[in-house]
């Protein structure tokens, strides 16, 4: 009868490591290991030691890292009667490797409701790993999320979201190497308080004075393409895919308004927008008409009926950018829809009798504007208020480049 060697953990050669055995027979007195490098057999180790426990202590230093090594055991009894040697076991050293979250630290003070923490991993002898998760737990440390497996480095950005005030929380990633080098970035404590508790428990908005625009902002996060944080909506999207996200109070859409929603990835035959309020409320849905054609539907409540007005039906796809804008005049809605061919329609407003052309070139989107200047002048489009009402603004003589395109 022969030993037989347990699956053995990779292990860093600098720290040690430890190999077990299995034996269904006589009591052993002895054992012995005996290590070999799997390429070439040598034998690297071979140690007998007096253990019942039939464990063997690799000593730091002993062995190689970045190496495939093969393993052999052998017992015996008191009387020194040797069993044959075990089949070869086979395990990898390795230096162990950095994971951790790069942009969260134990104890540090999260002021959002959501955050984004960006995990680390490299290993001196490139071994790849093979799958992790990330783990959010309460303050007692029980579990109250635990995210899909992710099985390479392009989801190494995760986002913790609806994150209560006032609590402490502890963050986790655990993962596996190829070879089954095990991962962890340890419990991560953090504690949750918001930095303006009263203006962002519910929307808060901020209106421009030059051009009336409102912005609005809240305790979500917005992510942009790159993968940022940022609270500013413009160029960028809130993920809401097979989400719901609901404000309770502090959400009421009253009197007339203009409002504009830019969307991707929308459901067709799904709802985008429900304010609930008996009143002043109405709802965005996206029946679909023959499954090519989307068209918006607007329904808000007009005494015993509804108010129900469609917008033009658009080609579907998921991977437009579609942007609809929604207007209520005394009770009397209006409701447009267009596709936008590019993510992003930044654009450069040159002002001057030079064609740009010539000059510094203009990019799609950009405006070129003939005026009396020479040369010609590069202003950013975050600095050009545009006005859209019947009278000229008075602010339009204070700014140089503001536009009064008429309208009401």
């Amino acid at each position: 009868m022969k030993p037989i060697i347990n699956k053995i953990t990779p292990f860093d050669a600098s720290s040690g490591g430890l190999i077990t055995m299995y034996y269904n027979g006589e009591l052993p007195y002895k054992n012995r290991i005996v290590i070999y490098n799997a390429d070439t057999l040598e034998s690297v180790y071979d140690r007998t030691i007096t253990n019942y426990n039939l464990e063997h202590t690799i000593p730091a230093n002993t062995l190689k890292n970045g190496i495939k090594y093969a393993v052999q055991g052998q017992v015996f009894d008191s009387q020194g009667n040797a069993s044959e040697l075990s089949d070869k076991g086979y395990f990898w050293t390795f230096t162990t490797p950095l994971f951790y979250f790069s942009n969260i630290h134990n104890d540090d003070v999260i002021n959002k409701a959501s955050f984004f923490v960006n995990l680390n991993y490299t290993q001196n002898e490139y071994e790849k790993i093979s799958e992790y998760r990330f783990y959010l737990y309460d303050d007692a440390k029980n579990i109250l999320l635990e995210s899909e497996t992710y099985y390479n480095s392009n989801n190494f950005n995760y986002a913790f979201k609806a994150l209560n005030d006032d609590r402490i929380y502890y963050v986790r990633a655990r993962g596996i190497t190829v070879n089954g080098f095990e991962l962890d970035t340890g419990y991560i404590k953090v504690f949750v308080n918001y930095e303006n508790p009263k203006e962002y428990k519910y929307i808060f908005a901020k209106c421009n004075d030059n051009n009336s625009i409102v912005t609005y902002q809240t305790n979500f996060v917005v992510i942009n393409a790159s993968g940022n944080e940022q609270y500013e909506y413009e160029d960028s999207f809130i993920d809401l895919i097979e989400k719901t996200l609901v404000y309770d109070e502090g959400f009421i859409v009253s009197g007339d308004f203009t409002m504009t929603i830019r969307m991707k990835m929308y459901g067709a035959n799904s709802t985008l927008l429900k304010c609930s309020n008996s009143t002043c409320g109405f709802a965005i849905t996206t029946p679909m008409d023959d499954k090519k054609y989307v068209r918006f539907k607007l329904t808000a409540p007009n005494g015993i009926c509804n108010y129900i007005l469609y917008s033009e039906p658009i080609l579907y796809n998921v991977l437009d950018i579609v942007t609809l804008h929604i207007r209520r005049i005394n009770n009397i809605y209006q409701l447009f829809c267009f596709v936008e061919n590019k993510d992003s329609l930044r654009y450069t407003t040159w002002f001057g009798q030079q064609d740009p052309v010539t000059t510094s070139g203009l990019t799609e989107y950009d405006v070129w504007i003939d005026n009396t200047n020479d040369g010609v002048v590069r202003i950013d489009k975050d600095h050009v208020n545009v006005f859209l009402q019947n009278y000229e603004p008075a602010l339009l003589a204070e700014h140089q480049y503001d536009m009064w395109i008429g309208g009401e």
